[in-house]
């Protein structure tokens, strides 16, 4: 491996033995080093390969901003992470949670108290992930020698879920994105209302989209014993109803998956909330 540009003092954008452009990352691995230096292996902390989307400017620009001491940190949680959750270590984990991390610190050094909202449904849908968020942050405080809020836990769990589901590359993340907007569309001409996307409510509902995007992805969908939520769903909420009907066609289009009739209840349930929300 090669020196192709010296990033910082601990982070050098190289080519690696195959001719691919790499970020490698060590202490004091920069320092001194020269355009097509050799580079000792020993010395290497990390290696970052540029990919999918990623430019490898843009990941070089990504890693020269965040100091060695998160990406670290985040190679410990990533770590927990695997023996807790069975998770792959990849640097699509390391590093969303590196910069997490890195901003995290920025927040508390500036005395920005931060809220996390979805703590209740984090804790009902998803205890294993949030007991590790809450290890997790012990372990960043001790990396980082700072105290972190014990609520970071919250959004640690959210960065173990997506790891769950997410596949290589940003192409599912635009996927996604791009159904997460139509079915805010198909809400608004249901209703004739116009969602503020930017909107807690608009977040919570979100939020449960991407859990159910989880859910089928794993094979494990809601399935109820009886029909009675589907009912009474379907009774009290008919608007909500017909427009989860329309969103569930857009859904098994998108996921290639069909969907279970209590995952439409639910669907319907969070519809009748976010417009009733709204509208209240």
């Amino acid at each position: 491996m090669r020196v192709k540009r010296v990033l910082n003092n601990n982070a050098v954008l190289a080519v690696d033995d195959e001719g691919h452009e790499v970020v490698a990352i060590g202490r004091g691995l920069g320092h001194g080093r020269r355009p097509n230096d050799s580079l000792d292996g020993t010395s290497i902390d990390q290696v970052f390969i540029a990919g999918g989307d990623a430019s490898s400017d843009r990941l070089a620009q990504f890693l020269s901003d965040i100091p060695l001491v998160y990406i670290r940190a985040a190679g410990k949680v990533a770590e927990l992470a695997r023996d807790q959750l069975e998770l792959r270590i990849s640097q699509s984990l390391i590093l969303p949670l590196a910069d997490h991390l890195h901003f995290a610190a920025q927040r508390l050094r500036e005395g920005i108290n931060v809220e996390f909202p979805l703590g209740w449904e984090v804790a009902q849908l998803y205890p294993k992930e949030l007991a590790t968020g809450r290890a997790a942050v012990q372990i960043a405080n001790r990396a980082l020698g700072i105290d972190l809020q014990p609520d970071e836990a919250v959004a640690l769990a959210l960065h173990f879920v997506n790891a769950q589901f997410a596949s290589p590359g940003l192409n599912k993340t635009f996927q996604m994105t791009e159904i997460i907007t139509q079915i805010f569309d198909i809400i608004d001409h249901a209703f004739g209302i116009t969602v503020d996307q930017q909107s807690m409510n608009a977040a919570r509902f979100v939020t449960h989209l991407r859990y159910l995007f989880i859910r089928v992805a794993s094979g494990k969908q809601i399935t109820e014993p009886n029909t009675v939520l589907s009912n009474a769903i379907a009774e009290t909420h008919p608007e909500a109803w017909g427009c989860a009907a329309k969103i569930q066609f857009r859904l098994e289009m998108g996921l290639s998956a069909v969907l279970t009739q209590d995952e439409v209840a639910y669907l319907g349930l969070h519809v009748a909330r976010l417009t009733a929300e709204l509208r209240a």
